[in-house]
């Protein structure tokens, strides 16, 4: 296990060396959140290959992170940010909020 700076540990059911690993996230929007499970991912050995797929990729990035699968590419306002949820049927859909800072 890992120690990370929220003092929370991270724990992986298989060995990182050499394996092929999915990133999956449901929306890539600046790269920080990629970057940080890649961070921690990292911190557990070094895999052969990681790729990443996405449910929405909403472009602006920040880092020089992509998307090798993204479910649909979405074009939204720097104000706006998509809310994925989860309705009464267990269905899944994304909601379109406004920033609040």
């Amino acid at each position: 296990a890992v120690e990370s700076a929220n003092a929370m540990s991270t724990e992986l059911a298989f060995d990182v060396n050499n394996a092929h690993i999915v990133l999956i996230d449901d929306v890539l929007f600046t790269g920080r959140t990629v970057r940080a499970a890649l961070n921690e991912l990292f911190d557990f050995g070094r895999p052969a290959q990681v790729s990443l797929m996405v449910l929405a990729d909403r472009g602006e990035r920040e880092l020089p992170i992509s998307a090798d699968f993204a479910a649909q590419v979405v074009d939204l306002p720097h104000s706006q940010i998509l809310v994925l949820e989860q309705d009464a049927n267990s269905h899944f859909h994304f909601q379109i909020e406004e920033r609040l800072n």
